[in-house]
C-alpha cells in the first residue's frame, strides 16, 4: 500500500448534511435540545470549571449531530456548538491531487450557536446564531442594562442594531432558533434571509451569456454601436457619427467598444428582444445633473462631462424601463436609482462606527457595495445593476484635484441552490469578482441603477 505524503489541505467549500431540519422556515440545524441538556455544566460555569469538559458530540431529536466545545483568546472565551458539516478538500500529494470529504464542525456553519464570556469577569458578552451560507451574516444578542439587545449582522455592517428583545438574556442559552424567529419577527430585517435561488434565472442567463462573448471584445478609447448595430463614437463633437472599425475586427466578428458602449451592449441584449432594435445614443448623454457653476468641478464641467458614466447609466436604466413597459419615461420618472440605506453601523478597526449611506448623484461609498449588493440580491432578485464609478482626479499639472463619473460596469448579484451568496462584475469586456472591483476602485462611490433582467438575452 503506496504511503502518501500530505503537504496541505485547502478548503474548497461546505454544505450542511442533508438531514431535515427541525422546526423552523429557514432549515438549518437546531441544537436547542442539546444546549438544555448542556447548559448547567457548559454555560453557567466559571472558566475553570469548562476548561476541564472534555469536548462533546451530541444528536438532537433528528439525528443531527453538533460539536460541542470551548475556545479561548486572552480576553474571551467561547463556548460553540456547531453542527457536523461535509468539506470537500483537496489532498496534496507525491501522486497529485485527491478529492476527499471529510466531516468538520465549522463555528460559523448554519446552525452554529456561540455563547461569548469575558475570561476575566465571567460575565456574558453575547450570544450569535449563524444562519445563512455566507458565515458573515448572523444575528446576535447581548445584555444591555435591564435589557437584552439584538443586532443583525451583514458584511461587517448592522441591518438592525441594539433592538430590544422582551426576554432575559439566558433565555438564549436554550432558545431554539424557530423561537428567535418567531420573537424577533417584526423587530429584526428577516426578508433579507428570505432567499429562493430559482428566483435568478434570469441574472444567472445573462452571466452565461456575456462570458460566451467576452473574447469578442476589443477595448477602444471611445466608442459604442447605435440603434442599429452599427459603430459610431459616443463623445464630444463626433457623438453619434460613424465610427471605423479595423476589418480584421469585422471579419472576425469583433466588438469595439469602451466601459460606456459595453454596458450599452449589455441593456440592449435585454432589449432588443422586446423591441426589434437597440437603444439610440444621444438620449444616453442626457445630463441628469448639474454642478456649480463655481470652483474647480464648474470650470472643467464647462469643457468636459464630469457626469457621464452617471448620466449614461441612469439613461439606459430609464430606457430599459420605457421599452419594456411601451411607455416613455425619463430617467426622472422611472426610480431605477438604488437610493436604499439598510445599514446604520459597521464594524470596523475602530470598533462600530457609523455607516454613510446613500448620497443624492454619488451614490455609496465602495467599501459598503458588498453588503448593498447582499440586500440587493436578497430583496430584489430579478434585477442586475448598473454601475457608475465617482473617482477623484488629480490633474498633473499642479491644479486641485476634482470628482468625476468616468467609468461604469455591470453587475449580477444572486445566490446559488445552496444560498451562498455571489456577485459578478463585468466592466469593458473583463469580468472580475467584488473584491477585484472594489480594489480596483479604492475610496471611491459608486452609483448603481436597476435593470430588470432577462432570459432572452440576445447582445448584438
Amino acid at each position: 500500500m503506496k504511503r502518501f505524503r500530505l503537504f496541505l489541505i485547502s478548503f474548497l467549500a461546505f454544505a450542511i448534511l442533508p438531514l431535515p431540519a427541525q422546526n423552523n422556515k429557514l432549515r438549518i440545524p437546531d441544537s436547542s435540545v442539546i444546549r438544555k441538556a448542556v447548559a448547567e455544566n457548559w454555560f453557567e460555569q466559571p472558566l475553570e470549571t469548562v476548561r476541564q469538559n472534555h469536548t462533546e458530540l451530541r444528536s438532537n431529536s433528528i439525528g443531527q449531530v453538533f460539536q460541542i466545545r470551548l475556545e479561548e483568546t486572552p480576553e474571551i472565551f467561547s463556548i460553540i456548538v456547531s453542527p457536523e458539516t461535509e468539506i470537500s478538500v483537496d489532498l496534496y500529494t507525491q501522486d497529485g491531487i485527491q478529492k476527499k470529504t471529510v466531516n468538520e464542525y465549522p463555528p460559523d456553519a448554519p446552525g452554529s450557536w456561540i455563547l461569548m464570556k469575558d475570561s476575566i469577569t465571567g460575565k456574558p458578552i453575547r450570544i450569535r446564531y449563524y444562519f445563512a451560507a455566507d458565515s458573515d451574516v448572523y444575528v446576535q444578542f447581548y445584555p444591555g442594562g435591564n435589557k437584552t439587545l439584538a443586532d443583525y449582522v451583514i458584511q461587517g455592517c448592522f441591518a438592525a442594531r441594539g433592538v430590544p428583545v422582551g426576554v432575559s438574556f439566558d433565555y438564549f442559552y436554550t432558545a431554539s432558533f424557530a423561537s428567535v424567529l418567531s420573537l424577533t419577527e417584526k423587530s429584526l430585517p428577516w426578508q433579507y434571509a428570505d432567499i429562493h435561488p430559482d428566483q435568478y434565472h434570469g441574472n444567472l442567463v445573462m452571466v452565461n451569456g456575456i462570458k460566451k462573448n467576452l473574447e469578442r471584445i476589443k477595448p477602444v478609447k471611445d466608442g459604442c454601436y447605435d440603434e442599429n448595430g452599427k459603430p459610431v463614437y459616443i463623445g464630444g463633437k463626433l457623438s453619434g457619427k460613424p465610427r471605423d472599425v479595423d476589418s480584421e475586427d469585422v471579419k472576425n466578428d469583433v466588438l469595439t467598444m469602451n466601459h460606456s458602449g459595453f454596458v450599452k451592449w449589455v441593456v440592449d441584449g435585454t432589449i432588443v428582444p422586446v423591441s426589434g432594435t437597440y437603444t439610440y445614443v444621444a438620449p444616453l448623454l442626457r445630463p441628469t445633473t448639474s454642478v456649480s457653476p463655481l470652483g474647480v468641478a464648474g470650470i472643467k464641467s464647462q469643457t468636459e462631462s464630469l457626469s457621464h458614466s452617471l448620466d449614461w447609466t441612469r439613461n439606459l436604466a430609464a430606457a430599459s424601463v420605457s421599452i419594456k413597459s411601451r411607455r416613455n419615461y425619463l430617467y426622472e420618472q422611472t426610480g431605477v436609482d438604488v437610493n436604499i440605506e439598510p445599514f446604520s453601523a459597521e464594524v470596523s478597526a475602530k470598533g462600530i462606527t457609523s455607516v454613510a449611506g446613500y448620497i443624492k448623484n454619488s451614490g455609496y461609498e465602495i467599501k459598503y457595495l458588498k453588503p448593498i449588493l447582499y440586500v440587493l440580491g436578497a430583496t430584489e432578485p430579478t434585477y442586475f445593476y448598473l454601475a457608475a464609478v465617482r473617482r477623484s482626479v488629480k490633474p498633473g499639472d499642479g491644479s486641485p484635484e476634482f470628482k468625476v463619473f468616468d467609468s461604469s460596469a455591470v453587475i449580477f448579484p444572486y445566490f446559488d441552490k445552496n444560498g451562498q451568496f455571489g456577485c459578478t462584475v463585468f466592466e469593458n469586456g473583463k469580468e472580475m469578482t467584488i473584491a477585484q472591483f472594489t480594489k480596483k476602485y479604492p475610496d471611491s462611490f459608486i452609483h448603481l441603477t436597476r435593470v430588470l433582467s432577462s432570459d432572452r438575452f440576445s447582445p448584438l
